[in-house]
C-alpha cells in the first residue's frame, strides 16, 4: 500500500477523533451528540474500508468478496482529500486572523472559518458524487494527428487507444464489456492498448478481462505493461492471458503492419517500473526496426518518449497519468511527467497521452473525465 496512502489514513483518523473529542462532545444538544457521534463512526469505519480496496487491488484479498466495502472506502478518499484541502485552507485563516489581530485586537476570524468549514465539506461531498457519475462512463474523443513521416500510401490510419481500464476491486467485467464496445463502434483499424488494465490477479479477475476477445480492428490489437501490471506480482500470467483473449503483447518487441504497399511499424517497451522478466529493453524493442522507417511506439508512461525520441520514433501513445484524475492532482502529474493528457510533445516528438478509461483508488473524476482515444493519423 503506498506510504502517502497510509499517512492519510492515520491523519483522517486521527482528525476524526480530534472533532469527536473537542467539537462533538462539546454540543449542548444530546440529540446532536448522538448524530455527530453517528456521523464520526461511519466516517472511521469508511476510512478503515479504503485499505481493503487497496488490498484488494494488489491482489491480497480477492476482489469479488469485497466488492461493496472496497467501492465504499475507495470513493471516501476522494472525499477525505477535499476535506483535507479544506483543512488546509481553515489553517491558513487561523494564522491570518492571528497576524491581523496584532493590529487590530478585537477581530473575529471565527464567522469566516465556520463559512468555509461550512463550504468544505458540501462541496467534498459535492465534488465526490459529480466524481462517481463523470467516471462512471469512458467518453469517446477524436484526435486528428497530421504525421509528415508517414508513408501516405498506408493511407488514413485510424486507432483505438485504450489504457488504465484497472478491472478489479471496483471496476468488473460489465465495464471492460462496455469499453470493447464503444472501441468496437467506432471501426478502428487498429488498437493499442497501453497498460494498466487491471488491478491484481489472473486467479482473481483474469475473466474481467474476457471481452477484450471481442475487440475488432483488421491490422490487429496490441498491448504493453503498465506499472500495475507488476503490482500483485502477476505480470508473468497477465501477458499470458492477454494472448489467450487474442491481444498481441509487445513487451520490449516490434510489429510490422503493411498496407498499400506500405509499412508501420509498431514499437512496444515495458512500462519502465518493471521487473524481471518484464523489465524494460528500449534497444530489444528497437532491435531490427529500421531507423528510417514510420514508427508508433507504445509504452505507458510519455516520461518513456524521451527514450523513444532519440531513437527516431515518430510518434507515441501512452496512458499513466489519468489526466490529473482529482484535481487539482493535475498540477502535481506535470511535475513528474512531461505530458498530461491529449497530443503534446516530448523532445520534439509527438506524444498522445489518453487520460484512461478507469481510475486507480477512488473510482471518482474531477476535472479529468476518462476516455477512449480515437487517433486518425494521417501523412501531412
Amino acid at each position: 500500500m503506498p506510504t502517502g496512502v497510509i499517512g492519510v489514513l492515520i491523519v483522517t483518523l486521527g482528525s476524526l477523533a480530534l472533532v469527536q473529542w473537542r467539537v462533538v462532545r462539546g454540543w449542548s444538544s444530546r440529540a446532536a451528540r448522538i448524530a455527530g457521534t453517528v456521523a464520526v463512526v461511519v466516517a472511521a469505519l469508511l476510512t478503515l474500508a479504503a485499505p481493503v480496496g487497496l488490498l484488494a487491488g494488489n491482489g491480497r484479498i480477492d476482489p469479488d468478496r469485497v466488492r461493496w466495502i472496497s467501492a465504499a472506502g475507495l470513493t471516501w478518499l476522494a472525499t477525505v482529500f477535499y476535506l483535507l484541502l479544506t483543512l488546509l485552507v481553515l489553517g491558513v485563516l487561523w494564522v491570518l486572523t492571528r497576524l491581523v489581530r496584532l493590529v487590530r485586537p478585537g477581530f473575529d476570524g471565527a464567522p469566516l472559518r465556520r463559512a468555509v468549514a461550512l463550504v468544505g465539506v458540501v462541496g467534498a461531498v459535492a465534488a465526490t458524487l459529480y466524481g462517481l457519475v463523470e467516471a462512471a462512463t469512458p467518453r469517446v474523443t477524436h484526435t486528428q494527428v497530421k504525421l509528415a513521416s508517414m508513408p501516405a500510401a498506408f493511407g488514413p490510419l485510424k486507432v483505438a487507444l485504450i489504457t488504465d481500464i484497472h478491472a478489479g476491486p471496483v471496476r468488473t467485467r460489465g465495464f471492460v464489456q462496455g469499453v470493447v464496445d464503444r472501441a468496437n463502434a467506432e471501426r478502428p483499424d487498429l488498437v493499442l492498448m497501453a497498460g494498466d488494465l487491471i488491478d491484481g490477479t489472473v486467479a482473481q479477475i483474469g475473466d474481467d478481462l474476457t471481452p477484450l476477445r471481442d475487440l475488432r480492428a483488421p491490422l490487429g490489437v496490441f498491448a504493453v505493461t503498465g506499472n500495475h501490471e507488476y503490482y500483485a506480482g502477476d505480470v508473468v500470467n497477465w501477458v499470458q492471458r492477454w494472448r489467450d483473449v487474442g491481444v498481441t503483447p509487445l513487451t520490449n518487441a516490434s510489429a510490422r503492419l503493411e498496407r498499400g504497399g506500405a509499412t508501420v511499424t509498431l514499437v512496444g517497451a515495458n512500462d519502465r517500473t518493471g521487473k524481471a522478466p518484464h523489465e524494460v529493453d528500449y534497444d530489444a524493442a528497437f532491435a531490427g526496426v529500421d531507423p528510417a522507417g514510420f514508427t508508433v511506439a507504445i509504452a505507458h508512461e510519455p516520461l518513456q518518449g524521451r527514450e523513444f525520441a532519440k531513437r527516431g520514433a515518430d510518434l507515441q501513445v501512452a496512458g499513466h497519468t489519468h489526466g490529473g484524475q482529482i484535481w487539482p492532482f493535475r498540477y502535481f502529474v506535470r511535475l513528474q511527467q512531461p505530458a498530461l493528457q491529449g497530443l503534446e510533445s516530448v523532445d520534439g516528438m509527438p506524444v498522445y497521452t489518453s487520460r484512461g478509461a478507469g481510475a486507480w483508488g477512488p473510482p471518482v473524476r474531477v476535472a479529468a473525465p476518462p476516455e477512449i482515444a480515437i487517433l486518425e493519423l494521417t501523412a501531412a
